[in-house]
């Protein structure tokens, strides 16, 4: 393959711009999700003790056992490693829209990559991005009949994120051949043989400690108000400015829908059952998404093909506006916190307001990818300012961190000098009862007595514990 050669260049300009856009943003901490610091945090662990500790159930293996032989490489390493993979999504979008024959595949992944979400998530320590390149990978693959690699890509997915495995029905409905019963069921096997031997092989080091019981989910806490649950699929994934964009696209599309020539921006290769399984993959992962919708990261998986949808029904002129207004949004309009410890930097001209009992801002100067960046930064201060503090305690102290365990613990790693302090994410009222007979103060960090008790269904904790 010569990669010189000029029929190369838009996916190696692809691939150029996607990872340098990443670029400033990956060295500020390992994300401003606490699942990104227990990512490093279960690395840190496994990495020490040479047994494999997932950070979540019910696991994430493939990512978290290769940051396991990479721990000691900082940040930029671990989150430069999900720019490449969001480098190789755009990438792998792009040829799958140019073998289906459609017109404007560069914008179509350019649009892709810097929807705000995947922006993003793309630059910090997630398994997000990784899940959806080696999805995107699995798709290329799979319109190129080569099943058995087909299989092998889903199986990583899958042992990025179990919901991967929810592919499998959008796949066999583009590989189906109506005629051929014999030829499915020799499809089926060949993608399905090599998947479950790739999933068994990456969750073989968790299934050799729990069992089969590794394989659940845990929701902390109580499922959240609808509001929160709408906004984080819908603002929290496309912005501000990529959401007012779909609408006036969606509308359009209503007011032409007795138009004959959707689809015109595809040769359609495969007819209209690349169609169908679009449809089919987003039903799926916003089904899973509402089962636990506690990131907007869940929609990733989505966009691809809520792209691929768009442009099947809208023409050129529209369809560019609408890859145009996603690339926009990662930079301008940021809805956000203006919380002190976990909120985003905003501007002067942002106006301010309440939702749920929380204080938001509306920046129009400012974006999502700027607004995520500013409040890793703010959340880093304030775990090392927390830090200095811990150091100092000279009394036997107990601190429920909450959701800064992961981030606390990380940066004080590979050890705490102080051993008058033990950290705890959340305990329940015996072990405080415990800590207590044992001469333990126990504190809190802000608001997590509130969800320590939401943890455990009590109403104690602010009770037996002061406030940090």
């Amino acid at each position: 393959m010569n990669f010189f050669d000029r029929k190369y260049l838009p996916f190696i300009t692809l691939f150029t711009v996607v990872f340098i856009s990443r670029l400033p943003f990956l060295s500020a901490g390992y994300g401003v999700e606490e699942d990104s610091w227990g990512i490093a945090l279960a690395a840190f662990h496994t990495k020490l003790s040479g047994i494999y500790e997932p950070s979540r159930f019910p696991g994430h293996p493939v990512q978290e056992l290769i940051y396991s032989v990479l721990w000691g490489c900082g940040p930029v390493v671990f989150n430069g490693l999900c720019a490449f993979f969001s480098a190789i999504a755009t990438v792998f979008f792009s040829l799958i829209l140019k073998q289906l024959n459609f017109q404007h595949f560069f914008i179509a992944a350019l649009a892709f990559a810097f929807i705000p979400v995947f922006y993003v998530s793309s630059t910090y320590t997630i398994d997000f991005v990784w899940t959806s390149a080696f999805i995107l990978i699995a798709f290329y693959f799979l319109l190129n009949d080569q099943f058995l690699i087909v299989g092998i890509f889903l199986g990583l997915a899958v042992g990025c994120r179990v919901t991967s495995g929810a592919m499998l029905l959008p796949f066999m409905i583009i590989s189906w051949q109506q005629e051929n019963i014999k030829t499915n069921v020799n499809r089926f096997f060949k993608i399905v043989a090599p998947m479950i031997v790739i999933v068994v092989i990456s969750f073989s080091p968790i299934i050799k400690q729990f069992g089969l019981s590794f394989f659940m989910y845990y929701d902390q806490f109580p499922y959240p108000p609808m509001t929160k649950v709408i906004y984080k699929m819908t603002l929290g994934v496309f912005g501000t400015v990529g959401l007012f964009a779909i609408a006036i696209c969606k509308g359009w599309i209503i007011l032409n829908r007795k138009r004959e020539n959707f689809g015109a921006l595809f040769q359609f290769k495969l007819g209209k059952k690349i169609i169908v399984a679009s449809y089919a993959a987003v039903v799926l992962f916003i089904i899973s998404y509402f089962r636990l919708p506690q990131k907007s990261g869940y929609m990733i998986s989505i966009l691809p093909f809520v792209i691929l949808l768009f442009g099947y029904f809208l023409n050129t002129r529209m369809f560019k506006f609408l890859c145009l207004s996603f690339i926009l949004s990662s930079f301008v309009c940021s809805i956000n916190l203006t919380d002190k410890l976990r909120g985003a930097a905003y501007s002067d001209h942002s106006v301010l307001f309440m939702v749920s009992g929380q204080e938001i801002f509306f920046d129009p100067f400012s974006g999502p990818v700027f607004s995520d960046y500013s409040k890793r930064l703010q959340k880093m201060k304030y775990t090392n300012d927390l830090i200095q503090k811990l150091k100092v305690i000279n009394s036997k102290t107990v601190l429920i961190a909450g959701w800064w365990y992961n981030e606390i613990m990380v940066t004080m790693a590979p050890d705490f000098s102080n051993k008058l302090v033990i950290l705890e994410s959340y305990i329940n009222s015996e072990k405080m009862n415990q800590y207590i007979s044992d001469g333990y103060e126990i504190k809190y960090l802000p608001e997590q007595n509130i969800y320590n008790d939401l943890m455990f269904k009590i109403n104690l904790t602010g009770k037996i514990a002061g406030s940090f």
